[in-house]
């Protein structure tokens, strides 16, 4: 055979191929009686053929359910274009063993109505388009899930992404339930936790419009980077990340609920955490650094040690436990009532404020060339004193002052009077 029979031969049998690939067949579900609603019965779609591609024809399919329901059991594998969901649909695995619905365009699945997934395994990315509503039930997506703004995927049971999640609206997943994204989850809408789990097995980037809420576990293999907002709400929710937390953003709890946070390296918090009744807890080192705040709103702040930096923010009452240590320069200032159940340790030229309340250290605490400032306020170093040329300043504040004895709010011989009284009189010497 010469030369140019081979490449005439190469060219006809390429554009032939061509023919066959170029097939495209849009089908159209046209069935739902509730005798057969099932994917392989022929009559459910316009034209009659059963969305399955082969060498010859591909499917792009669209199931509309208009202002009704739909529903559509799939009984085996099959494979399609792409597949457009509108109205209320629900696509549902009718036997008892594992399917697969595979889409083979970039489009993959796209739910632009109310769609519910219950048992089955998409190969491809699915969508839920701005407004949507999508439930996935005992779900496996191989590929890429992508909730838009303002649409709202709701999970049950057991559900696995092996792509990444990208969430621009609303996600929710209830007890006993749990989404794991094989890959990354960018949030830039709301995870909304109740009793349940959501995890990435490589980074969880929560953006800046993004806030995670709620009660369950949330768990991440490398990287949990925060710019948005992570509160428990409604119970305790455990955050457990087998490598660094990065905070930029503001950790926090709402009035009796728990924040528990368990990395495997220390937290250097570049952000706010916010500290109501209940508490937030950090399973290692916390240091807080220059321009971040830690708020202590009457709750408890707990870690394996504190470190306050100098032009860091930390302010409010309530319980520490841990140890802290104020960096030379920094300050820490305590308006109220504060249980410390840790030693402390002040450093040159930094600042332990004290105002309106009584701060009782339970562990040692030692002041090196540092400050005790107390402004209608009062210090029990239960654990005991090293002071090491400590500044020690007494002076009234607005609201109390340490001097007034029968707390008349003013100061006089009267106030000298009921501590001649209460302790002089009383001595072992008189």
């Amino acid at each position: 055979m010469s030369k140019k029979v081979l490449i005439l031969t190469a060219v006809i049998l390429f554009f032939a191929a061509c023919e066959v690939q170029a097939a495209v067949i849009y089908s159209n579900w046209v069935g739902g009686s509730e005798e057969d609603t099932s994917w392989e019965r022929s009559n459910n779609w316009e034209p009659a053929i059963v969305p399955d591609n082969n060498p010859t024809n591909t499917f792009a399919v669209t199931i509309d359910a208009g202002g009704g329901y739909v529903r559509v059991g799939l009984t085996q594998w099959h494979t399609i274009d792409q597949l457009d969901c509108y109205g209320e649909v629900e696509l549902q695995n009718y036997t008892s063993g594992w399917i697969k619905l595979t889409l083979v365009d970039a489009n993959g699945l796209t739910n632009h109505g109310y769609l519910v997934i219950e048992r089955l395994g998409i190969n491809g990315d699915v969508t839920n388009t701005a407004g949507a509503m999508l439930e996935l039930e005992d779900m496996d997506i191989e590929g890429n899930l992508y909730n838009q703004a303002s649409a709202t995927i709701y999970v049950e049971n057991e559900n696995d992404v092996e792509g990444d999640l990208q969430n621009q609206g609303t996600l929710i997943i209830p007890h006993a339930s749990d989404l794991l994204v094989d890959r990354n989850i960018r949030n830039a809408g709301l995870i909304q936790l109740f009793d349940g789990e959501c995890g990435a097995d490589e980074i969880l980037d929560n953006n800046s419009t993004g806030v995670i809420r709620g009660f369950g576990i949330l768990y991440v293999e490398q990287l949990l980077r925060n710019k948005g907002g992570i509160y428990a709400y409604g119970g305790s929710l455990a955050i457990a990340c087998n490598g660094p937390l990065t905070n930029t953003g503001l950790l926090g709890n709402y009035p009796l609920s728990s924040l528990h946070i368990k990395p495997t390296v220390d937290v250097n918090n570049n952000g706010t955490i916010q500290v109501n009744a209940g508490g937030v807890a950090f399973d290692c080192n916390l240091s807080n650094e220059p321009n971040a705040t830690i708020s202590l709103l009457g709750g408890t702040l707990a870690a394996t040690s504190i470190t306050q930096a100098a032009d860091a923010n930390f302010i409010g009452f309530g319980g520490i436990t841990g140890d802290i240590l104020i960096d030379p320069n920094g300050i820490i200032t305590l308006i109220g009532s504060t249980n410390v159940v840790g030693n402390m340790e002040i450093g040159t030229d930094a600042t332990l404020e004290i105002s309106d309340g009584t701060t009782l250290i339970i562990g040692h605490t030692t002041c090196n060339n540092g400050t005790i400032r107390m402004i209608g306020g009062r210090i029990i170093c239960r654990g005991g004193l090293t002071n090491n040329n400590c500044n020690i300043i007494w002076e009234p504040g607005t609201y109390a002052n340490a001097a007034d004895f029968n707390l008349d709010g003013t100061v006089n011989f009267k106030d000298f009077a009921d501590f001649a009284n209460t302790w002089l009189w009383q001595a072992s010497w008189y």
